[in-house]
């Protein structure tokens, strides 16, 4: 019946084109349909590619080729109130003659390379065009009609079809029409692509968002659309009202090309409808509002001037840097010289598709971003986004891709601050070869290469592993990732110049991404079986008692080692997903496994072991055996970040399938399952979202699109957002102030959001505020000139506050104050965030210049040059502080304030030596007998008291005082600055850094004077 079918088909089509060829109405001359002779995308540059196609289309010369075209101009969607409903504007295509075999073919087999799908484009609705074509003069000469019709085009879309570019096989691209008064070589040449904005013209486009729901050929192209096919056939037609019959149309630039109708009576007439007669809510502001209050007069002035209060009042973060240095920066680090900052290219530069096979084991976020982007209100939808105005894209991006972008995680490829921390490391390791004896074992270059790779792991994950995965296959890569590949891009023109590692711009594309959507979701648990069979080295390692499938995880699966699954599969934590779309478009299919929600997943990079250069005892022998990489296995290792071990040794990691628990995984603080702005005027929970927005069973009708169960995707409870932060503010407050220079892009490209980089810093203050201590105050003594007071500070974190890289830190400020005057303080800052003494000089103790300049920790303060300052110190092997991961030699203090339900490490004796090792990690150091660091058993607080004992001047003894306690944390504090300076002051990270630095405004926000304000109470002295 199928071949009986496709012969009708066939013999009716053949019928159909010569009716019309002797008719005349298909536009060509010869006897046959030509393929346009253009190149394949892939062959050249991308704006190369552009330079030959944008003028052949803008000349219309596809219409000389004898294509098929549609029977008509026709809608994608509905057109209601003035707005328009379409996946397209209003579309006539035309089909090149390939596309049309395939469709003749009953869409079997494959569509040739070079075929062509052009989409004219019409500004809506197809009506207007409909009508037109019944103007008299036009039913008299049908050439006159398809004249005039190509002079209304707007623009066109296009699918040129290049099976080896990409898994779906097309080329997307299209530009728009020339403007008003615009050449077609001035319109080509103002829309060649560049990196400034997500490429016009590409492979894996965002189309593919709505086009992965077609049945096959990622087209939903039909026959029956088509003239001179199915002539019984009808397109498929929506509902239009007639708010479009609005005269200004004709006369209104913003809708050129329509403007060119003016004087042409009979369309006219067509948009000559009153606003009377068209619907109310089409109607322009000005026009309700006239009719309207004509006769119900207010005073409209006060409700105005509120309304324009609520638009332009000033946001608490600035959005420019500043324009000069400040001096408070510069003069406290004694700066000078700093150089023009060497630029990250941009973000839409970061562009890697899944190949004609399939996805490679990473590419980049924008394939991800069409589906998991987010829509912003109407007429395009509203997923994943909470709207709080009337305009598209007026609210808070909460989908995937949004919130992941403006996360640490979205911006660690970029990061600033982990450049220039990477280039000091490289700078130590020179030291240490100029050393006598040094302490590498190995060559400077090999120790280079493992302690950068080992970075990039993480910071440039996707680019240093599909390096090392592709130099495998090809021994003419090399597998040393190179810094100098960040600044690698696929180029645009056959004129830029190749620099010498071109060859691997792919791999920097991959890295700037930092920890993207392909790092965590292909991520896949130990099997059962990976774990029973496990011996370790000793069997004391690990006894009966102990959680084996964690300890496997501690021993194999941290410091960025990750088990990665299968190239065609992608994990998550659903079981029941539409698969067809992404299997279609990427050639992954999503699945659904616990790992997913598991906090060990996290702890991949959360746990962090790494070598201590210089070390000659080896402390931790099972962390050393731990590691696999031959030229860091020779040093003795620690725990260089712990926040994991930190979770896992609290109360919020225990009974987690038990009721009434304070279980809560890293994802249910971190993912969390509601929203709420910084001002707390939108608060949502539980947050119910799609999880995808694809063309899907709520979207206008389509010719040959996927079944509606393969399509539909439900409205989920238990949407989890990606915020994904923690408290460095200011870093993402450096991307916010400088785009260009960090190569981000401010705008989303889904959701036409502004405000990405806003939101990730408002989670960070919504969590200082809310999820991160307690602070309390008491007096307990005052007695003339002298009081007693204590300062309580509750951890509400699930981990250590502070957590994450050791030189992050958190003091409290305290301070006894004559109405506004301080007049005796503890841990006051200057306006570089360095904390200043009772002469108002910075301390000493700042910047760690010798083995003995720090703060130690304090159960007791009676000094205004004492700081209780929580954080971790080390030194390297010359008794030096040091901020190095590598050379953490000697272990000074950690105070960080611990979580509830902390134990001791001992208390993992009876588990084994491996959870003892790692567990030491979580261990205090440096706080003498202080209670609040013991261990008390499995209610431990996770607090600590300090008393302050002041003295005041006697001229106070009667005075009427109160007294302020703050909690301030700081992510790049004053001493690691410092070193940045000392080990690399040339290097053109650290040189970027120190411009950023010095020209970040935080004046009048949260992060003022360089610290963030966690808590803060205050008590008036008795």
């Amino acid at each position: 019946m199928n071949t009986i079918r496709l012969l009708l088909r066939q013999v009716t089509s053949h019928f159909c084109f010569l009716y019309c060829l002797w008719f005349g109405v298909v536009p060509f001359v010869g006897a046959t349909p030509q393929e346009a002779e253009l190149p394949l995308p892939r062959s050249l540059p991308v704006q190369n590619y552009e330079q030959q196609l944008y003028p052949w289309l803008m000349r219309q010369e596809y219409k000389a080729l004898g294509w098929h075209r549609d029977k008509e101009v026709r809608d994608t969607g509905p057109y209601v109130n003035g707005d328009y409903y379409g996946t397209h504007p209003a579309v006539r295509i035309f089909y090149s003659p390939g596309v049309m075999k395939w469709l003749e073919n009953d869409r079997q087999g494959d569509i040739p390379d070079g075929a062509m799908i052009i989409k004219e484009m019409y500004l809506p609705p197809a009506v207007i065009y409909q009508e037109l074509e019944q103007d008299p003069k036009y039913q008299k000469s049908p050439k006159q009609y398809e004249k005039d019709l190509g002079e209304l085009i707007s623009g066109w879309t296009v699918m040129v079809r290049d099976q080896q570019g990409s898994k779906d096989g097309w080329f997307w691209t299209g530009p728009n029409a020339p403007k008003q008064g615009q050449s077609i070589a001035e319109a080509t040449k103002a829309q060649l692509d560049d990196y400034s904005h997500p490429l016009y013209s590409s492979f894996g486009d965002m189309c593919l968002r709505c086009h992965a729901s077609a049945e096959s050929g990622f087209t939903f192209s039909a026959l029956s659309n088509i003239k001179g096919m199915e002539p019984n056939q009808e397109p498929i037609r929506f509902l239009v009202d007639p708010s479009w019959r609005n005269p200004a149309k004709l006369t209104d630039d913003d809708y050129y090309p329509l403007t060119k109708l003016k004087g042409n009576a009979f369309a006219e007439n067509l948009f000559g409808l009153t606003p009377w007669q068209r619907p109310w809510a089409s109607r322009p502001p000005e026009e309700k509002a006239s009719e309207y209050f004509a006769s119900n007069p207010v005073d409209l002035a006060p409700m105005l001037l509120s309304h324009m209060r609520d638009l332009t009042e000033d946001s608490p973060l600035p959005e420019e840097s500043l324009s000069s240095a400040n001096n408070a920066i510069t003069s406290q680090f004694k700066m000078a010289g700093i150089t023009s900052p060497r630029a990250f290219p941009s973000q839409w530069a970061d562009h890697v598709v899944a190949g004609p096979d399939g996805a490679q084991a990473f590419i980049t976020s924008d394939n991800c971003l069409g589906c998991h982007g987010g829509l912003g209100g109407n007429p395009y939808g509203l997923v994943m986004f909470a709207q709080t105005g009337p305009a598209y894209g007026e609210g808070y991006n909460l989908s995937e891709y949004g919130e992941w972008r403006w996360s640490p995680m979205g911006l660690a490829g970029r990061d600033p601050i982990f450049h220039a921390q990477l280039e000091s490391e490289m700078a130590y390791l020179e030291m240490d070869a100029k050393r006598m004896p040094s302490p590498l074992k190995g060559t400077l270059v090999e120790n280079k290469t493992a302690v950068r790779n080992t970075c990039l792991s993480c910071h440039g994950a996707m680019g240093q592993r599909q390096l090392t995965i592709d130099a495998e296959k090809d021994r003419t890569l090399n597998p040393d990732f190179q810094v100098d590949f960040f600044y690698l891009s696929t180029k645009l023109n056959l004129k830029e110049k190749e620099p010498e590692n071109y060859r691997y711009h792919e791999y920097g594309e991959l890295a700037r991404e930092g920890i993207s959507c392909l790092v965590c979701h292909r991520i896949k648990g130990p099997s059962h079986q990976q774990v029973e069979n496990w011996q370790p080295e000793y069997r004391d390692w690990v006894t009966r008692k102990a959680d084996k499938s964690l300890a496997y995880m501690l021993f194999h699966n941290t410091t960025g080692r990750f088990i990665r699954g299968e190239n065609e599969i992608l994990y998550g934590p659903f079981d029941d997903v539409a698969t067809k779309p992404m299997a279609h478009s990427l050639g992954l299919t999503p699945e659904g496994q616990p790992y997913t929600r598991d906090s060990q997943m996290c702890g991949t990079c959360h746990t962090i072991n790494l070598p201590n250069i210089g070390a000659t005892e080896d402390t931790f022998p099972i962390l050393t055996a731990a590691e696999t990489n031959p030229a860091l296995k020779v040093y003795p290792h620690s725990i260089e970040q712990a926040t994991f071990l930190e979770w896992q040794n609290s109360i919020f990691a225990a009974n987690p399938d038990k009721k009434k628990t304070e279980f809560a995984s890293c994802q249910d603080c971190h993912m969390p399952n509601a929203f709420q702005n910084f001002e707390g005027s939108v608060n949502i929970e539980p947050l119910r979202s799609q999880i995808a927005s694809i063309q899907d069973v709520n979207y206008p009708e389509s010719e040959h699109r996927l079944p509606n169960s393969d399509i539909t995707v439900p409205l989920r409870e238990n949407y989890r957002r990606h915020e994904l932060v923690g408290l460095n503010v200011f870093m993402v407050e450096m991307f916010d102030q400088f785009p260009e220079i960090l190569g981000v892009d401010k705008t989303d490209p889904m959701t036409s959001a502004t405000n990405g980089a806003d939101l990730a810093v408002e989670n960070m203050l919504l969590q200082a505020k809310m999820k991160t201590a307690d602070l309390k105050v008491d007096v307990l003594e005052r007695n003339g000139n002298t009081l007693r007071a204590r300062v309580t500070i509750r951890n509400k974190a699930g981990h250590r506050f502070p957590s994450g890289v050791a030189f992050r830190r958190a003091f409290i400020e305290f301070t006894v104050l004559d109405g506004e005057t301080s007049i005796w303080s503890s841990g006051s800052t200057n306006q570089a965030g360095v904390i200043i003494g009772g002469d108002g000089k910075p301390l000493k103790t700042e910047f760690l210049s010798s083995p003995d300049d720090y703060q130690p920790h304090y159960q007791t303060i009676t000094s205004q040059d004492q700081v209780q300052i929580y954080e971790e110190l080390t030194q390297n092997a010359q008794y030096e502080f040091t901020t190095s991961f590598i050379h953490r030699v000697h272990h000074i203090k950690d105070n960080r304030l611990l979580p509830k339900g902390w134990r001791k490490s001992e208390h993992f004796k009876n588990q084994g030596e491996l959870m003892v090792e790692f567990m030491e990690a979580t261990d205090p150091l440096g706080v003498g007998d202080d209670p609040d660091y013991q261990d008390q058993g499995k209610r431990f607080p996770g607090q600590d008291a300090v008393i302050y004992e002041v003295t005041l001047p006697e001229k106070y003894s009667s005075s009427a005082l109160n007294v302020r306690a703050r909690l301030y944390y700081q992510a790049i504090p004053p001493y690691w600055i410092k070193q940045r300076l000392d080990a690399a002051p040339n290097g053109e990270a650290t040189q970027r850094l120190l411009h950023l630095i010095t020209h970040l405004d935080l004046n009048n926000t949260p992060m003022e004077s360089w610290k963030l304000k966690i808590q803060e109470a205050s008590l008036n002295l008795p």
